[in-house]
């Protein structure tokens, strides 16, 4: 039952990041990536105000931890959700949710990189697929320049998105999700704080859309998602968690299609393809009956 619970409460975290990405492009259109980062956030930090406030802790977090959970947030999501608006101003719904998709394909880079892991070959040629796939995804998209540094700035996203899962592991081994998952929150507000000039002007002049656009993406993606996602972490483990994330790029698209009207090119969708079929080897490279393992574990757990 416990196994069950989990994987719903991770379903619906998958579905509410994979319509956050149709969420911003509506947003986008009456606020600014900064501003509607900052609006997101301000409503999810309240939701997780009144969350933390109620739940009963064993053992509460020391101020120090604290202070670590705000800089990780600052980076993980502050910075995470700067890159992703900026990039989803010229990148559609759908292949924005794939290029950030890469995240636990970066995940393993980090590992090999900074963790001295040796992988199977079959890892390799997984990341090398992903990123022939991004790049038939820059080549497909590159009508205007704006494009390509769309496209970078996502990347980024999927970057910071990485480092957020690999060092949030830690601390929910020793401290409760909703505690970790509030504080990170809080400090990406603190660091989006600085549009909040920009949000004041752009909210006199916003549609109506847009406005429950935000909100939406501030209650669910945000605050219940990301609450979701550590609660998740705290049972399965990341290298195992980070496979479910393939199909919120699936729900962006679909959701994409049927809200925006937005329908990528067919070899933006072959880019798309090849770079999630590249991060599925990659990531499920030990249930391959050929690949070698790796002497330690490729991802923290």
């Amino acid at each position: 039952m416990e196994s069950l619970k989990v994987r719903l409460i991770l379903a619906c975290a998958i579905f509410f990041w994979g319509s956050a990405y149709v969420g911003i492009r509506i947003g986008l259109a009456s606020f600014s990536p900064g501003a509607l980062a900052l609006f997101r956030f301000f409503i999810a930090s309240i939701i997780m105000f009144f969350i933390y406030r109620c739940t009963s802790f064993t053992q509460s977090l020391p101020w120090r931890v604290r202070m670590q959970l705000i800089i990780i947030g600052m980076i993980g999501i502050g910075l995470y959700n700067i890159c992703l608006n900026y990039g989803e101003l010229t990148v559609s719904a759908g292949i924005a949710s794939f290029i950030v998709g890469l995240m636990p394909v970066i995940t393993l880079l980090f590992s090999i990189i900074f963790l001295k892991e040796r992988p199977a070959p079959v890892v390799y040629v997984g990341i090398s697929i992903s990123l022939l796939g991004l790049l038939g995804i820059a080549l497909a998209e590159n009508i205007h320049h704006s494009m390509q540094i769309g496209i970078c700035t996502l990347f980024c996203s999927a970057v910071v998105g990485a480092f957020y899962t690999i060092i949030l592991r830690p601390f929910l081994r020793h401290y409760h999700p909703i505690a970790v998952s509030a504080w990170t929150i809080w400090g990406g507000m603190m660091i989006l704080l600085m549009y909040v000039s920009s949000l004041w002007h752009e909210l006199g002049h916003a549609d109506h859309r847009s406005i429950l656009a935000a909100l939406y993406i501030g209650i669910f993606p945000a605050a219940l998602a990301y609450m979701a996602w550590s609660y998740v972490l705290n049972f399965l483990p990341a290298s195992r968690a980070v496979l479910y994330l393939y199909a919120a790029p699936l729900v962006a698209m679909l959701l994409g299609f049927f809200l925006l009207q937005e329908c990528p090119s067919l070899f933006s969708l072959a880019g798309c393809v090849l770079a999630l079929l590249g991060a599925l080897l990659a990531s499920c490279s030990h249930l391959l009956p050929f690949a070698f393992k790796s002497r330690r574990k490729l991802v923290v757990e």
